[in-house]
């Protein structure tokens, strides 16, 4: 099982952060020193000691944007190129991605509030507890991530606070046409769900993950790390290639 390492709040202004010091190409440390000045007026305001909040929220962020997987250096790569072409009301929609595929958990508790909002109007963070912890567990760490993930989505905009306090809702999704965008998300969904192929179609319009969103273009873009395949008289599938094997 893997570890839910999201245990933060995060702010959206905080990885848009993240994601500027990883484009200008500082070292590693270098950006990490910077974060810890951004943040220090905001995170664990005069904690000193070694394992405070602030660490373990650069920690998250950096493996995020900054320094993510080797396997998904490629990924990281293209969405870093699409967040500098893309406007930046579309930038949310590369955080949600990219922290899909840092943070599988994350993926976890998006599939199941998705699930749920696609059946009722609200969700609570009880129903969300209870569905994970069938196959999570009652661990304290399980229930603090799911927290913080839901409150990081409240300040990213895509979900809403209701006046009954753990009680949420969904804003209107948030259309995404760019055919390059749209790739490169379904891609994520692909990669947190540790899928190695699936239908296209299915894809596209059975991804709870990806609630947030809206995805109006049907075309995928082949890239160095999926193929395409005809998959029947109508469906076309996607697979990683033999020289991109997660």
């Amino acid at each position: 099982m893997a570890k839910i390492g999201f245990s933060q709040l995060l702010k959206r202004e905080w990885l848009d952060f993240t994601v500027q010091r990883t484009l200008e190409q500082l070292p590693v440390s270098t950006a990490k020193l910077s974060m810890d000045t951004f943040l220090s007026d905001k995170v664990a305001v005069g904690v000193t000691t070694r394992n405070h909040t602030r660490k373990k929220t650069i920690t998250i962020l950096s493996k995020i944007w900054l320094k993510p997987s080797k396997i998904h250096n490629s990924f990281r790569k293209e969405g870093l190129a699409l967040f500098e072409l893309m406007p930046e009301h579309t930038h949310v929609a590369l955080h949600w991605g990219m922290t899909m595929v840092a943070y599988p958990f994350f993926g976890v508790v998006a599939e199941h509030v998705g699930r749920l909002l696609r059946l009722q109007d609200e969700v609570t963070l009880i129903q969300v507890q209870n569905r994970i912890r069938e196959q999570w567990g009652e661990r304290e760490t399980v229930k603090r991530g799911i927290r913080k993930i839901m409150l990081s989505w409240v300040d990213w905009g895509l979900l809403l606070e209701t006046n009954k306090r753990w009680i949420y809702t969904a804003p209107a999704v948030q259309s995404v046409s760019h055919t390059r965008l749209t790739s490169w998300l379904l891609e994520s969904a692909l990669i947190a769900s540790n899928g190695d192929t699936a239908v296209l179609r299915h894809l596209m319009n059975y991804t709870p993950a990806l609630f947030p969103f809206h995805l109006t273009n049907s075309y995928f873009i082949p890239n160095e790390r999926l193929d395409t395949f005809n998959q029947g008289v109508d469906d076309v599938s996607v697979t990683f290639n033999q020289y991109h094997k997660r």
